[in-house]
């Protein structure tokens, strides 16, 4: 059965309609959503009903799935599945509240990073909540000759920790702490990384994580990192997604950047289940 598809920006990004992830995704078919996946690197499958156990079934055929954030922060009896939400029960928040508030990369301040992120929407704000991605691939070919000779062979510094990050703000309650207790040493990436699938190159820098760049003085590599993140939210290299309930969207780690743009109050509540697979070292 070939995938029903309709573009959601012009370079990277669709929507496919005729799957039903809470069925048996047959090998033929797994293996042509793979295809359009590394391709097209945002994907939306339109209109799901699916359980814990159909999210972490599709989303292990990916890789190994991650355990993220604390125990009380994911859907008992599924660990593999982290609470994206502001919703409280008995005073207390169910899940993570300021996650991915920033433009970033998952785990990319790991030596071995995210492949994919999969998010699937059970409630919704009445306003706001939507979810931003860069294309990464787009933006490497869109940077000038003399930027792409300056880069070639560099490596960016990333850091898991806000605090020492002056293009992030803690946003969360007791966030400092929370950083102060889980900050990592710093990990070295290609600024250019290759996609170990397509063998296109892309830019491997954030905002959020990617915090210098190795051998090079600050006065040098801030600046020369802020352009390149002009270059990454340039129109035509982003797609910003309006979510509806029944969405499942997953995307690559490897050739996307996201950012959660909130805008919504915390009564107006918002509930996303995510998964995420092991990937590899970038080269």
């Amino acid at each position: 059965m070939p995938l029903n598809m309709q573009p959601l920006s012009d370079k990277f990004s669709v929507a496919i309609t005729n799957v039903d992830l809470s069925k048996n995704v047959d090998q033929n078919l797994f293996d042509e959503i793979v295809d359009v996946f590394v391709k097209k690197q945002v994907l939306v499958f339109r209109d799901q009903h699916i359980e814990p156990q159909h999210q972490v079934a599709f989303s292990r055929r990916f890789g190994p799935l991650e355990m993220l954030y604390d125990e009380d922060q994911r859907v008992p009896g599924f660990p593999e599945i982290a609470i994206l939400s502001n919703e409280k029960v008995d005073g207390k928040f169910i899940g993570v509240v300021a996650a991915g508030d920033f433009w970033h990369s998952d785990q990319s301040y790991r030596r071995e990073t995210s492949l994919a992120t999969f998010l699937y929407a059970h409630k919704l704000p009445k306003h706001g909540g939507d979810t931003e991605f860069a294309d990464m691939h787009g933006a490497y070919e869109s940077l000038p000759d003399d930027i792409k000779k300056r880069i070639e062979g560099r490596m960016g510094i990333h850091q898991r920790s806000k605090l020492g990050n002056p293009r992030v703000a803690v946003t969360r309650e007791g966030g400092e702490e929370y950083y102060e207790r889980r900050a990592t040493k710093n990990v070295t990436h290609p600024i250019v990384r290759t996609h170990p699938v397509s063998g296109r190159k892309g830019l491997y820098v954030s905002p959020r994580f990617t915090v210098g760049i190795q051998d090079m003085d600050d006065a040098e590599a801030q600046p020369l990192l802020d352009t390149l993140f002009a270059y990454q939210t340039a129109p035509g290299n982003t797609y910003r997604h309006k979510w509806t309930l029944g969405d499942f969207v997953m995307w690559d780690n490897r050739s996307v950047n996201h950012q959660a743009c909130g805008g919504y109050a915390m009564d107006d509540i918002r509930l996303l289940h995510r998964t995420s697979t092991q990937g590899d070292q970038p080269f």
